[in-house]
């Protein structure tokens, strides 16, 4: 049996994964992101060959301390009068100009430039410039000012029912991403491969290909054999994203978007993300095997969608409710259906991420998900074997309720 079961899944998933459709499904979601990038790219390229150009007003004192000390990444020039800079700025020759009077300043730039100044760098150096001078009038040392400015060592742990653990801040924003990006990413498979799991069994039964197939094999081989094929498209789409993000990883090494996604990444809970993994996969299998149920139900094509969509409802609730976690973590409701297999796949993991379930907890979740898995497939291989041959007249889910009662 498990060799014919072999074979019906990698003819399934050979079949589905030259199609064009496939990568279409897999690469589509990539094209936003990578617009983005390059967009982003190509305009930090163009300010990077024009840099922002800054006059300071009759103030040599200030534009020597500003470029010796390399406080801000400007052009830097000096301007006698504002009149001047007024002059140079409608001109399109500076950028800016800074103006400094009794221990203020004022920045005036174009509203027609392309570059712009960024107001918290230009206040912090304007205070450093500020805090040494205050410094010499009080006679204070360089060390001693940066002892002043050297800021408190904290370390953040977070105490909870699974313990203490290290981390703080990007630690639980990590986790909290990664739950929001599995209750989007289990939404956005199932969507796709619940109707393809559909289409699949819908396609061999109105074609009569089913009756063929059904003569040389059983239909629990043909039942498992698509599940264990969808899924291994799904393993596989999955995996092709890891590829290409440590693909990306590598060749973008230096850029700052990629060096501050890593950094917070860095502080993942690896307990967290192997349940988060399992939870995902056990969700996905699962629903694909309720998918396969309803899809023996149909005749055609045109009743694949009425199908599909209880099924999709049914992932909504989970991935709304992990949306709803960070706001009323507490919540009794949320805290209860957590645990009910079907809806704990997407939200179990945004629970764990916030330290509102224990690892405990999450464990059970995962076990009740994995016994329903099991009995649903087992009560699934009476309904598809009853139903795959099947070719009533009646509405779809008359005829699920009707084979339901025998």
């Amino acid at each position: 049996m498990f060799k014919q079961v072999k074979l019906v899944a990698g003819q399934v998933y050979r079949t589905k994964i030259k199609t064009p459709g496939f990568w279409l499904i897999v690469l589509s979601p990539l094209l936003l992101p990578i617009i983005a990038f390059l967009i982003g790219f190509m305009v930090s390229r163009g300010e990077s060959n024009k840099p922002t150009r800054l006059a300071i007003v009759d103030n040599s004192a200030l534009v020597k301390t500003i470029k010796s000390e390399k406080l801000l990444d400007v052009s830097l020039s000096e301007v006698t009068t504002v009149d001047s800079a007024k002059k140079k700025l409608k001109d399109d020759k500076i950028d800016g100009y800074l103006v400094a009077s009794d221990g203020q300043y004022e920045l005036i730039s174009s509203s027609d430039g392309a570059a712009k100044f960024d107001e918290n760098k230009v206040r912090n150096a304007l205070t450093q410039i500020e805090m040494t001078e205050k410094a010499s009038k009080l006679n204070l040392k360089a060390e001693d000012l940066i002892a002043l400015q050297t800021p408190a060592k904290l370390t953040m742990k977070t105490q909870s029912n699974k313990g203490e653990t290290s981390g703080g801040d990007n630690k639980n924003m990590a986790n909290y991403f990664i739950s929001l990006g599995t209750g989007v990413a289990i939404f956005l498979l199932l969507s796709i491969y619940t109707s393809m799991m559909a289409q699949e069994v819908a396609n061999e039964k109105s074609s009569r290909i089913m009756e063929i197939l059904l003569a040389a094999t059983s239909a629990k081989i043909q039942y498992y054999g698509k599940i264990i094929g969808v899924s291994l498209l799904v393993v596989t789409h999955l995996l092709i994203y890891v590829v290409l993000a440590g693909v990306a990883s590598i060749v973008l090494k230096g850029n700052k978007v990629v060096e501050n996604g890593l950094k917070l990444f860095s502080g993942v809970d690896i307990g967290f993300l192997i349940i988060t993994v399992l939870m995902v996969m056990l969700g996905i299998i699962s629903y694909l095997v309720l998918t396969a149920i309803m899809a023996s139900i149909v005749n055609d094509q045109s009743q694949v969608q009425q199908v599909v969509q209880p099924i999709i409802y049914l992932s909504m609730i989970g991935y709304m409710a992990s949306f709803m976690s960070s706001s009323m973590p507490g919540n009794v409701v949320l805290k209860v259906i957590a645990m009910v297999p079907f809806i704990s796949p997407s939200l179990m993991p945004s629970r764990l991420a916030i330290d509102y379930a224990s690892t405990t907890e999450a464990i059970i979740a995962l076990v009740l998900q994995l016994a329903a898995l099991v009995l649903v497939a087992k009560f699934g291989e009476k309904m598809y074997a009853r139903n795959v041959l099947s070719y009533s007249d009646e509405k779809v889910f008359k005829q699920f309720i009707h084979n339901l009662k025998k």
